[in-house]
């Protein structure tokens, strides 16, 4: 072989290997964000299963943080667009002030000391755990009856309501809260019968409850009680949650549509987009006929 020959193939050799280089820098880039992808993937599974599995048990549901720590009410706050609150005990029992929340799991976002923020979850004492990390929104919307409650006389006699608590009869006064004999916190006494308190929120059916409904009053079981919240949320038959969450900073790009926190990634094909969930869900405890 000549010193050209041997030149020419050297050079054959460094192209082929320059070029099979080439192609697979771009393929183990690609791999490395597989791992973090199916790690995003899994988060938004957790936070959707565990933000069902509690909000589908709710006897009610409160747009705001109670409990020994931080507690909304005690701040005069009754509306967070981002945090949740479930309750469990009997609505009836929470309405006339007959008992307090024995029970409540709090969803909230908090960053933590490096910078991440986490899904929290609070059960209303003093246990505030994260739930999962890099969750940066969270939103709740909340939907119900259009139509006020409605007081109806049963054949044997005894007063119901269409939905939330039932009005003590007219000449009988309820212990449990503040309001004059035969009233509640959605039901007024006009001389003998029952006038409801709330407002129609337009066409009968399920309609958008704005916030401003929710921070109105009237409140149950009354404004004196510690505990307390606008008896509007006693129409609430859905919620719909969105949730955004992030890979890591190696992971992300420029912020934009792709990412809400800009991060380190140089190369568009480690990018790894925010994943955004949507939910529907419906509490089947307040659809308990009354």
């Amino acid at each position: 072989m000549t010193v050209v020959e041997f030149l020419v193939s050297a050079c054959i050799t460094v192209l082929v290997a320059g070029a099979a280089l080439s192609a697979v820098a771009p393929l183990q880039r690609a791999f490395a964000a597989q791992p973090e992808a199916a790690s995003l993937t899994q988060r938004a599974r957790v936070v959707s299963e565990v933000l069902s599995g509690d909000l589908r048990q709710a006897s009610l549901l409160l747009p705001i943080r109670i409990g020994d720590v931080d507690d909304d009410p005690a701040r005069g706050v009754f509306y967070r667009s981002d945090v949740v609150t479930v309750l469990t005990d009997p609505m009836e029992a929470l309405a006339r002030g007959l008992v307090a929340p024995s029970t409540s799991r709090t969803y909230h976002r908090k960053r933590d000391g490096e910078g991440v923020w986490q899904l929290m979850q609070y059960d209303g004492h003093a246990s505030d755990q994260p739930a999962v990390e890099d969750v940066v929104d969270l939103a709740f919307e909340y939907f119900g009856e259009a139509n006020p409650p409605a007081a109806v006389v049963t054949q044997r006699g005894r007063t119901r309501a269409t939905y939330g608590p039932a009005p003590p009869a007219a000449g009988v006064d309820d212990p449990g809260d503040s309001w004059g004999a035969g009233e509640n916190c959605t039901f007024a006494n006009n001389g003998g019968g029952h006038v409801t308190r709330l407002q129609a929120l337009g066409a009968p059916g399920i309609v958008t409850i704005p916030p401003a409904i929710l921070t109105d009053g009237p409140w149950c079981p009354d404004a004196a009680h510690a505990f307390r919240f606008d008896a509007d949320l006693l129409r609430v038959r859905s919620v719909r949650v969105r949730i955004r969450l992030q890979a890591t900073a190696p992971f992300r790009g420029a912020a934009g549509p792709w990412f809400l926190n800009s991060g380190s990634a140089g190369d568009s094909a480690r990018y790894v987009r925010d994943e955004i969930v949507f939910l529907e869900i419906a509490p089947r405890n307040v659809h308990v006929a009354r």
